[in-house]
């Protein structure tokens, strides 16, 4: 009896999530909005450099400054970059002598801009400064890679990272920029919602101590393997395949939490072939880069020891949690109704994702 008055309420609460994700998250699915990312290359010869800009899609930010209009928002991104962005050489600022907007083609998001700078001598210490978050938005990651004659770096700029400092004439450590990775990947972790979703359905599963740990480990294992072969270029995956199996993966776990009471050592293996998924989509940001052979390995120690340090804070706030409220006379009412909105909200994922890739 009591069983059934579970299914009951469960059932109902699942209809009721039905009509409020068709009138809430429909259009807000169907436009999938995103954070832009900004990829840089900075190219220096003697004493100028050039920085070429290509943003993924046109920020929140500035689209809200102009009314809505992408014409009016592209037109606004050359002052954003001549003056956010900052270029020194031995302490000493280099002059801006350009910027040129290449606006997005019909049907493609993406904008592309070109700077010169023109500094007094040839450069040697060089510092640049992107200030350009607070016009942009400070969800906008900007990752860059740096040459010159002789070497080559590179640097996630962030709204909490915006300097880096290079020494021209001297070797280049394996490790420069790891910690700007680090943040990288602890704030793709906290902000994407999709893999925190599914570390959502994984924590709701009604297992042991034990049984959650080895699940949370096989999350961990799987989808550090595909980052790494994602991000040195061994494995490689459509990313509308990988973005579509994430959502689907929400789905399905969340989904068994509510039809599978114990769903045991097969929930291991499920998670082990999705983390593989998610890992390649945690590579995506790192693979799109395209860093050198040397640098990409010190980028990608950062960037997983941000994942898995973002991934434990998540476990750590949201497991104890859980475990009261399925020690609660209804907790196991409480805990099927999220993994059934869990699920729903996985398929109507699914579906956004398939549509817009179709």
């Amino acid at each position: 009896m009591g069983g059934g008055m579970v299914r009951l309420a469960t059932l109902r609460i699942l209809l009721v999530g039905v009509a409020l994700l068709a009138l809430v998250t429909g259009p807000a699915a169907r436009a999938h909005p995103g954070a832009a990312t900004g990829y840089a290359a900075v190219d220096i010869t003697g004493n100028t450099l050039r920085y070429s800009l290509t943003l993924s899609q046109l920020p929140a930010r500035v689209m809200a400054a102009a009314a809505g209009d992408p014409v009016a928002a592209q037109q606004r991104l050359p002052a954003v970059l001549s003056q956010g962005l900052r270029v020194a050489n031995a302490g000493e600022p280099c002059a801006i002598a350009a910027v040129q907007l290449t606006p997005a083609a019909l049907g493609k998001e993406s904008v592309t801009l070109v700077a010169d700078w023109v500094c007094r001598l040839p450069v040697s210490t060089l510092t640049l400064r992107d200030d350009t978050f607070d016009a942009l938005g400070g969800d906008l990651h900007t990752l860059a890679r740096i040459t010159w004659a002789g070497g080559n770096s590179q640097f996630a700029f962030a709204s909490e990272t915006r300097e880096t400092q290079l020494h021209i004439a001297d070797p280049v450590p394996i490790t420069m920029g790891i910690e700007s990775f680090f943040k990288l990947g602890l704030g793709h972790i906290l902000g994407g919602y999709d893999h925190l979703l599914f570390l959502l359905a994984l924590l709701l599963v009604p297992a042991s101590g034990w049984a959650l740990l080895r699940i949370i480990t096989a999350f961990t294992l799987a989808h550090s393997v595909t980052l790494a072969l994602s991000a040195l270029q061994i494995l490689q995956l459509p990313g509308a395949l990988v973005e579509a199996t994430i959502a689907a993966s929400i789905a399905y776990v969340a989904g068994e939490n509510v039809f599978r009471r114990q769903p045991g050592r097969h929930r291991v293996v499920v998670t082990l072939i999705f983390g593989l998924v998610h890992g390649c989509g945690f590579g995506d940001i790192l693979l799109t880069l395209g860093l050198p052979q040397g640098h990409r390995v010190a980028a990608l120690l950062g960037f997983n020891l941000g994942v898995e340090t973002g991934q434990i804070l998540v476990v750590a706030a949201l497991l104890p949690v859980l475990r009261w409220v399925a020690r609660q006379p209804r907790g196991l009412v409480v805990l099927n109704t999220m993994s059934a909105m869990l699920s729903l909200g996985g398929l109507w994922l699914l579906w956004s994702r398939v549509a817009t890739a179709v």
